[in-house]
C-alpha cells in the first residue's frame, strides 16, 4: 500500500495526542494527592473541634447532652414558614418531612389486637418567634367528642400536655365539644378542684376522614426543659372509657417527660470561631440528632480575577470546546441545597462508630446523587464518656473543579498544539511533497517524445537534500544530453568518414575485376565469386550510408519541401500497384480504396517515403502466407492509415521507444541494411506534417502488429 509523505507526517502528528494522555495521568495523580490532603485536613479539623469542646461540662449539662432517650425526647425544629392554625399542613414544609410516626411501640400500656387505624399519629414540634408549634395528624377510626352535659374532660378523645420545669410538672388536657378553636385546661394536682382554662395556649381541632388534625401554639415562656404529649382514644360513646393511649413519653409508668431539645446556640458560637471555609461542622448527640451546625458546603461563586491575554485566549477557546469537555469531565453541582441548623437525625455511615469512640472517615452522595461529600467524624468525650460526635464535612467539588480545570486546560492546550503542530506538519509535508512532485514532473517532462532533452530547466537555488537531488538529476540529464548529441552527430560523422574509403574499396574491386578479365579470358570462378560478394557488400554499405545521410539531413530537407493537397486513398492505391506489389511480388496485399476522398495536405514524396518504411517493416516481420492489410479511414478530423501484418508482437515496454533514432526490434538479420532509422524517419515526416505515428499489437485474437499514421484532413481551399 502506497502512503504519501503528507499522510506519513499527518500520522506522525498524532504523537501530539500523547500530551492530553500525559495531562490526564498528571490530573489523576494530583487528584489523588488532593483527596489524601483533604482527608488529612478534615480529620485534623474534626479532632481540633472535639478538643475545643472538651471539658465543658456546664455547657453540655445546660444544653441537655446527657441522659438522652430517643424514645421520649422531643426535638424542636426551627420552622421555615409562618404557621397558620387552620388544620392544614402545607405551611409546615419543608420540616414536615422530619415528622415522626407514633404507633404500637409508643403505647402507654400493652393492648391486644391493636390496629394502626384504631389510634396512631404523626407529630412534629417546632418553634417560630416566641411560640412553640406542634401538630398531630391522628388516625382514629371513631372520633368521640366531649359531652356537653359532662364535667369530665377525660371521657372523650383528648390530648394531654405534660410540661416539667424547675417547679415540677403541669398537666394540660384538650377535650373539645366539637371541631374548631380549642384551649386546654390546666388539671389541678388536687382532684377536688376544678380545671382552669389556659387561654395562652391555643389551637385548632379539624376532623377529617379516618381521624382528626390538631395544631397547637404554646408560648415558649410557659415551657420548661421537658415536654410530653399523650393522645387518648375513646371508642364507645356510651361507656366513654379510654381504650388506647399513645404518648411521646410513658408518664403513666412513672417516667419523666422527654427533654425538649433543639440546636445549641452557645455551641454554634464556639464552632463559628473554628469555622473552616467551604466546610460544614456539625455536633451530633447520642440520639444521632444534629444539635449544632455552622458553615456551608457551597463553594464560592463569582470569584473573578483579572485575566491576562493568554488566559482570555484560553477562555475563548474553552467556550468553543465546551461540548468536548463533557466527555472527559464531571460537572460539579454548584446548586447545593443547604439546610438551616436543625435537630435533624443524621444517619450516615460512621456516625455510630464515632458515638462509640472511634475516629472515622466516610463519603456519601447528597440527595441529587451527584455531589460527593467527604466527612470526618471524631468522638467528643466528657469525663471519659462519649456524649456526642463532631462531624466535619466538605464536598469534593473543589477538587473536582480543579481536576476539571486541569483537564479542560490540557484539552485546550492539546487541541491548540495539535492544530498548530498539525498545521505546521501539514504545511511542511505539503511543501516537501510539492517540491518532490515538482521535481518528479520536471524529470518526467525533461525528455521529449522524440528522445531529445528540454533545455529550459530551472536553476536549483535550495541547499537542502531535495536541492542536491535536483542538481544531481540536472547533472545526469546534461550528461544524457551530451550522449544524445554525440549519438546524433555520430551518424553524420560516420557517413562522412566512411564514404571516402568505401569509394576507394569500390574502385579497387572494379580495377581488380577488369584486371582479371584482361589477363585471363576465363578467370577462375571462385575469384570472380569473391569479387561479386565484395561488390554486393560495398553496395549494402553504400545503401546504409545513404540511409544515415537521409536521417541526419531529413529535418533540414523537410523545411524546404513544398506541400499540396491530394487524395491519400488514391495515392496509396497507385503506390501499391506500381511500387510495393512489384517490389514484394511474393507478398499478398489487401487494400480497399475508400469511396470518399481522403484529402490531406503535405508532400506526396515524403509521405510515400514514410509509407515505404512501414510497408517494408511489415513485409520484414510478416508471417509467410499471410497478407499485409492496408486500412484507410477517417477518424474525426484525421485521416488514419493502418498497416497490419501478422507475425511476432512488440513488447509494450518497447513500443514507446521504437520510433526513436537507432532503435530496432529486429530479432534476425536479413540481406537489407538496418540501423533502426526507418521508423525514426516515419515519425519525423509525420510530425512535420502535423500528424503522429503509433504502434500496437493486434487484439482480435491474431498475433501481429498494427502501425498507424494519422494526418489532419486538409482544409477546403477557397
Amino acid at each position: 500500500m502506497r502512503i504519501s509523505l503528507r499522510s506519513k507526517l499527518a500520522l506522525l502528528s498524532l504523537l501530539l495526542l500523547l500530551f492530553p494522555l500525559l495531562g490526564m495521568r498528571l490530573n489523576s495523580t494530583l487528584k489523588r494527592s488532593l483527596m489524601i490532603s483533604q482527608k488529612d485536613t478534615l480529620n485534623f479539623t474534626a479532632q481540633a473541634v472535639a478538643a475545643a469542646l472538651t471539658n465543658r461540662s456546664d455547657l453540655f449539662d445546660r444544653e441537655q447532652f446527657r441522659s438522652l432517650n430517643q424514645s421520649r425526647d422531643l426535638y424542636l425544629f426551627q420552622l421555615s414558614n409562618t404557621i397558620r392554625l387552620d388544620g392544614n399542613l402545607d405551611d409546615w414544609q419543608p420540616e414536615l418531612e422530619q415528622a415522626k410516626i407514633f404507633g404500637q411501640e409508643h403505647l402507654l400500656s400493652p393492648q391486644e389486637g391493636y390496629l394502626p387505624q384504631t389510634l396512631s399519629f404523626r407529630h412534629l414540634t417546632g418553634k417560630q418567634d416566641k411560640y412553640l408549634y406542634a401538630f398531630f395528624d391522628v388516625q382514629d377510626d371513631q372520633v368521640i367528642y366531649r359531652s356537653r352535659n359532662s364535667l369530665r374532660l377525660d371521657r372523650s378523645d383528648h390530648l394531654q400536655l405534660v410540661i416539667e420545669d424547675e417547679q415540677g410538672q403541669r398537666r394540660y388536657l384538650i377535650s373539645p365539644y366539637e371541631p374548631g378553636w380549642i384551649s386546654p385546661f390546666l388539671m389541678p394536682s388536687n382532684p377536688i378542684k376544678f380545671p382552669v382554662s389556659e387561654p395562652r395556649i391555643q389551637g385548632v381541632w379539624k376532623q377529617k376522614i379516618g381521624g382528626y388534625m390538631l395544631e397547637l401554639r404554646i408560648p415558649l415562656d410557659l415551657l420548661g426543659s421537658k415536654l410530653a404529649f399523650i393522645v387518648a382514644d375513646v371508642d364507645d360513646e356510651q361507656e366513654r372509657s379510654v381504650r388506647t393511649m399513645i404518648g411521646t413519653a410513658n408518664i403513666s409508668a412513672n417516667q419523666e417527660p422527654g427533654w425538649l431539645l433543639g440546636t445549641s446556640k452557645p455551641i454554634e458560637d464556639i464552632l463559628r470561631s473554628l469555622d473552616r471555609p467551604y466546610a460544614r461542622i456539625r455536633v451530633v448527640d447520642q440520639n444521632q440528632r444534629v444539635r449544632a451546625q455552622v458553615g456551608s458546603l457551597r463553594n464560592p461563586e463569582n470569584l473573578s480575577e483579572e485575566a491576562d491575554q493568554f488566559t482570555e485566549i484560553m477562555r475563548q477557546a474553552g467556550e468553543l470546546l465546551r461540548p468536548l469537555y463533557r466527555f472527559f469531565t464531571i460537572a460539579p453541582d454548584v446548586k447545593i441545597q443547604e439546610q438551616a441548623s436543625q435537630p435533624t437525625e443524621l444517619d450516615m455511615q460512621g456516625i455510630r462508630e464515632g458515638l462509640e469512640g472511634r475516629h472515622t472517615l466516610t463519603k456519601y452522595l447528597m440527595e441529587d446523587g451527584q455531589t460527593e461529600v467527604m466527612a470526618a467524624i471524631a468522638p467528643l468525650h466528657e469525663n471519659g464518656k462519649v456524649i456526642a460526635a463532631v462531624v466535619v464535612e466538605q464536598t469534593t467539588n473543589s477538587i473536582l473543579a480543579l481536576g476539571n480545570q486541569m483537564i479542560e486546560e490540557t484539552i485546550t492546550l492539546s487541541v491548540l498544539a495539535f492544530l498548530f503542530g498539525g498545521g505546521v506538519f501539514f504545511f511542511f509535508a505539503y511543501r516537501l511533497s510539492g517540491r518532490i512532485r515538482k521535481l518528479r514532473d520536471q524529470a518526467a517532462t525533461a525528455i521529449t517524445s522524440d528522445g531529445h532533452l528540454r533545455s529550459n530547466r530551472p536553476a536549483r537555488r535550495s541547499h537542502d537534500e531535495i536541492g542536491d537531488l535536483g542538481r544531481t538529476l540536472d547533472s545526469m540529464l546534461e550528461q544524457l544530453q551530451q550522449q544524445i548529441e554525440h549519438r546524433e552527430k555520430m551518424a553524420d560523422n560516420l557517413e562522412h568518414e566512411m564514404r571516402t574509403p568505401l569509394a576507394g574499396v569500390a574502385a579497387s574491386l572494379k580495377n581488380l575485376k577488369q584486371e582479371q578479365l584482361r589477363q585471363q579470358e576465363n578467370p577462375p570462378k571462385q575469384i570472380m565469386e569473391y569479387i561479386r560478394w565484395a561488390e554486393r557488400d560495398v553496395q549494402r554499405l553504400e545503401g546504409l550510408l545513404t540511409s544515415i545521410r537521409e536521417a541526419a539531413s531529413l529535418k533540414n530537407a523537410l523545411v524546404l519541401d513544398s506541400k499540396e493537397q491530394f487524395d491519400l486513398g488514391r495515392a496509396v492505391s497507385m503506390w501499391l500497384e506500381h511500387g510495393w506489389q512489384l517490389a514484394f511480388s511474393e507478398v499478398k496485399f489487401l487494400y480497399q480504396q475508400p469511396e470518399q476522398e481522403a484529402t490531406v495536405e503535405g508532400d506526396p514524396v515524403r509521405l510515400h517515403q514514410a509509407l515505404d518504411k512501414l510497408v517494408e517493416n511489415a513485409v520484414s516481420f510478416h508471417q509467410p502466407e499471410t497478407p499485409i492489410e492496408l486500412l484507410l479511414e477517417e477518424q474525426g478530423e484525421f485521416i488514419v492509415m493502418q498497416v497490419v501484418n501478422q507475425g511476432p508482437t512488440i513488447d509494450p515496454a518497447v513500443q514507446q521507444q521504437i520510433f526513436n533514432s537507432m532503435t530496432t526490434n529486429r530479432p534476425v538479420k536479413d540481406d537489407r541494411p538496418h540501423m533502426g532509422l526507418g521508423l525514426y524517419i516515419v515519425r519525423t515526416i509525420l510530425e512535420h506534417h502535423g500528424g503522429k505515428a503509433s504502434v500496437r499489437n493486434l487484439d482480435d485474437g491474431r498475433s501481429g502488429v498494427v502501425f498507424a499514421i494519422s494526418l489532419p484532413k486538409a482544409k477546403p481551399q477557397p
